[in-house]
């Protein structure tokens, strides 16, 4: 071994020993996931991973593995990345319209209770 690399310990050495809710170990550094009971699972053909939607498998598929994918798989997932950004992007709008209209209710509730 080369000084460049290192061993799954030295890398979880200041780390709690992961798992997912059933006590196993998560595979590959992935968060766990639930999968809805009695749904069947999306299960990512190059690592394993089991995810509950197929949004979320298309993410993870272009995510973790955009060049083992073929040119019809790389164009869902690029779909499916532009949606859940506009959708990222329509939150992040109403979350801040919400912190603004918190601020200037505070500041004037504040300016009331001041008088």
């Amino acid at each position: 071994m080369t000084t460049t690399e290192s061993t799954p310990e030295d890398e979880s050495a200041g780390e709690s020993d992961r798992s997912d809710t059933d006590g196993r170990a998560v595979a590959g550094g992935q968060p766990p996931t639930r999968v809805p009971e009695g749904a069947e699972p999306q299960v990512c053909p190059y690592c394993g991973f089991e995810l509950p939607a197929d949004d979320q498998y298309r993410l993870h598929l272009g995510l973790n593995h955009y060049e083992q994918l073929d040119d019809g798989d790389q164009a869902a997932f690029r779909e499916t990345y532009q949606q859940e950004e506009e959708s990222l992007t329509r939150f992040r709008i109403i979350a801040l319209g919400g912190l603004v209209g918190l601020y200037f209710g505070f500041l004037l509730i504040y300016a009331v209770l001041a008088t």
